[in-house]
């Protein structure tokens, strides 16, 4: 039996949530010919105050500017 973990940010609605599980479930279905009763979805919602990319808490006002830095970064000696 599939199980899909999704991590999001909390945020979505209930009927985005359960058309998100429907395509997840239809995706894997049709993928591996499966019944759908055998595929699990599992949305976990984290706060954005736990989430962070390249350095930076999602909670910052300037977080998808910060959360872009495609270089890596010098240490300094």
């Amino acid at each position: 039996m599939p199980i899909i973990n999704v991590d999001c940010w909390e945020g979505f609605n209930d009927e985005q949530k359960q058309a998100w599980i429907k395509e997840l479930t239809d995706a894997t279905v049709n993928l591996f010919n499966l019944p759908p009763d055998k595929v699990l979805v599992v949305l976990r919602e984290v706060p954005l105050s736990n989430w962070g990319q390249a350095g930076t808490v999602a909670t910052d006002s300037d977080f998808l500017a910060k959360s872009r830095i495609t270089e890596p970064v010098k240490q300094a000696d």
